[in-house]
């Protein structure tokens, strides 16, 4: 149970580091093209998903640390 503990605990932890990372990047990188808002307007079917990719790195990275934060405690009691 405190497996599932830590890397519950670290992937939340991650997620929401990841989030508010992408969300400052993006916010600092856009830049609104009002000459193409008004003349035509297309959408993406195949767009990636940001929060896809932040939710698949934080739980690969969660996993990580609750296998070495696990293996610590495990060698410590012996």
């Amino acid at each position: 149970m405190k497996n599932y503990a830590v890397f519950i605990g670290s992937f939340i932890v991650l997620l929401f580091a990841f989030q508010i990372v992408s969300g400052l990047f993006l916010t600092l990188t856009y830049v609104p093209e009002t000459s193409q808002h008004l003349s035509s307007s297309t959408v993406s079917i195949f767009s990636f998903s940001y929060p896809f990719l932040s939710a698949t790195i934080a739980a690969t990275v969660a996993f990580i640390i609750s296998k070495k934060v696990c293996k610590v405690k495990k060698s410590t009691y012996k």
